[in-house]
């Protein structure tokens, strides 16, 4: 298993573009939000990792899933913090595999999920 989840909280954590828009680092969480009325809010996961690019018959990569979601209150688009993940994720090389806007029923929060996938290596986490 790679370490790819903590490389990608790396690098979005260093974006002084996705912390300025979100206030403040603390505002990216893993998983789900802490809590749920502070926002902006993004979360993080990788939610699959099978083992890929066999040579020799052993597993040298990893196909890695990550799913973000962007938080933001009611009437506030996700657009902006979405438009500078995908800067970010599309500069690690990851494709948007799914890109959807959703309103929380009882809360009417938006909140956007974005899925991106790349074959990595353990030199591509250097």
């Amino acid at each position: 298993m790679l370490d790819v989840k903590p490389w990608v909280y790396g690098k979005l954590a260093a974006s002084s573009a996705l912390v300025a828009v979100l206030g403040s680092v603390d505002r990216i969480e893993f998983f789900y939000p802490t809590d749920p009325t502070n926002l902006p809010k993004l979360t993080y996961a990788e939610t699959n990792q099978p083992s890929a690019a066999y040579y020799d018959d052993a597993s040298k990569g990893a196909e890695s899933s990550i799913e973000i979601h962007v938080w933001t209150a009611v009437n506030v688009s996700t657009s902006a913090i979405s438009k500078i993940v995908d800067t970010i994720m599309h500069g690690l090389l990851f494709n948007t595999d799914f890109s959807g806007d959703f309103q929380e029923p009882e809360t009417r929060i938006n909140h956007r999920v974005l899925r991106y996938r790349r074959l990595l290596t353990a030199l591509d986490l250097v």
